[in-house]
């Protein structure tokens, strides 16, 4: 009796085995592409912590700046106003010197008029006698002539020196007038070439200091653009690595159902021999037939047993007995750059050379050094990622598949690191978020 076709039966068993290897050649393919990308994004997020951080450094420069600007503006301002204070003064100065000039002038003529009077005067005495104001006492006739002869020569000798001592006063006067006048303008002038002086010297000051501004403002626009970049080539890798996690989860779907397909042929095929051999069995014919067993082995088993696995939530604690965290998720103060930024996971101290675990079964993606990050260890589980950073030394390769709590790195303070310690991370479709919800 025949039950079903022979060369069917074989050949949907062999399609099935041939799906069934194939599938994980596919899904590592996937892997190794995932894990390319992810390490591509996490030197990208290194690029870009750089470039905060100098972004952040620029920035913190600005208001000290601003500030001095605003200094040296207000000296700028109190220069101008001495300045103007100073030009009123030599002006109001000068009306005073241009009058004084004009007395001076005044005074200047009406002394050569009585100089000329004066000297006329003199020449017709001179040509009338030889003895001057003598010889007009000398001519008086009488006690009475005399008396009045000599109050006229004292008279005319009076109002001659009187005259000159007049003459001679304002003309000193004048040119005293006129020195402090010179001098007090020379002060002034002096005075307003040091204002005019310090002015240059603050106003080319500030322009050294709007330059340094705008050097500083232009850097700032050069990084936030390389960070803008770095910002779009991250989505676009966790876009990618999302397609990869699909592309993946498509792929364990089909080998499952392949596996599915192979275990349905297998169990189609060993009733069949079943329902032949108790046919044979049936009809008188003697023999033994072979047991055929189908087991499946044991493709990826762990490098490592577990230790000291600690387990509260849906991740296994990664650092076995060390529970305290000095540096919780969020925004803090970077203790080596002094920069406020987001801490993307927890830090949890423990001597070196402690071992670090798995937080849940996966591959690994990345075992490498990166930077700030040190030696670095990398688990994709699929949709998550898990982080394990600053590590002294490191116990598992790339595309290893490692069990849950099994040894995969050491403690250390390798990278930006200020002590022995853990910095766990957890990602979500490359996306990092709060560990503690998972822990």
């Amino acid at each position: 009796m025949e039950f079903g076709n022979k060369a069917e039966r074989k050949m949907a068993l062999a399609l099935a085995l041939l799906m069934v290897s194939s599938q994980p050649v596919l899904a590592e393919n996937l892997e190794d592409k995932k894990a390319q990308a992810q390490e591509e994004k996490a030197q990208v997020q290194s690029n870009m912590s750089g470039v905060a951080s100098k972004i952040d450094q620029a920035q913190a420069q600005l208001p000290a700046v601003q500030k001095e600007i605003q200094a040296l503006d207000k000296s700028i301002n109190q220069a101008s106003v001495e300045l103007s204070q100073v030009n009123e003064e030599i002006y109001r100065l000068q009306e005073e010197i241009d009058q004084v000039r004009q007395e001076l002038e005044a005074e200047e003529a009406r002394l050569e008029e009585n100089k000329e009077l004066y000297g006329k005067r003199l020449r017709v005495m001179y040509m009338a006698s030889d003895t001057g104001y003598l010889e007009v006492l000398l001519s008086s006739q009488d006690i009475e002539s005399f008396i009045g002869n000599a109050k006229l020569v004292s008279s005319v000798i009076n109002q001659d020196q009187g005259l000159i001592d007049e003459i001679k006063a304002l003309i000193q006067g004048i040119e005293a007038k006129k020195a402090e006048l010179e001098e007090k303008e020379s002060q002034l002038e002096n005075k307003r070439g040091q204002v005019q002086a310090k002015m240059a010297n603050l106003e080319a000051a500030n322009a050294a200091k709007r330059n340094y501004m705008a050097s500083l403002e232009s850097d700032i626009a050069l990084y936030e653009a390389q960070y803008s970049a770095m910002e779009a080539t991250s989505k676009a890798l966790d876009q990618e690595i999302a397609q990869y996690d699909a592309d993946m989860a498509l792929a364990a779907q089909k080998e499952r159902e392949a596996a599915q397909a192979a275990a349905r042929a297998e169990a189609e095929r060993a009733a069949a021999q079943k329902v032949q051999e108790n046919a044979v069995s049936s009809s008188g014919s003697t023999g033994g037939s072979a047991g055929v067993s189908s087991g499946s082995s044991n493709l990826a088993s762990a490098d490592h047993e577990p230790i000291r696995a600690e387990k509260s939530g849906s991740l296994y604690w990664p650092v076995p007995g060390h529970r305290r965290i000095s540096s919780p998720y969020g925004m803090r103060v970077h203790p080596v750059t002094g920069v406020t930024k987001m801490h993307t996971g927890i830090d949890l101290p423990a001597p070196t050379g402690t071992p670090i675990v798995a937080a849940e079964a996966g591959t690994v993606i990345a075992s490498r050094f990166m930077n700030g990050y040190g030696n670095c260890v990398m688990v994709s589980h699929g949709k998550t990622t898990t982080v394990y950073a600053h590590c002294s030394s490191r116990a598992v390769a790339v595309g290893q598949r490692v069990e849950a709590g099994q040894t995969i790195a050491y403690v250390g303070s390798t990278g930006m690191s200020t002590g022995p310690h853990l910095h766990f991370e957890v990602r979500v479709n490359g996306s990092h978020t709060n560990p503690m919800n998972y822990l």
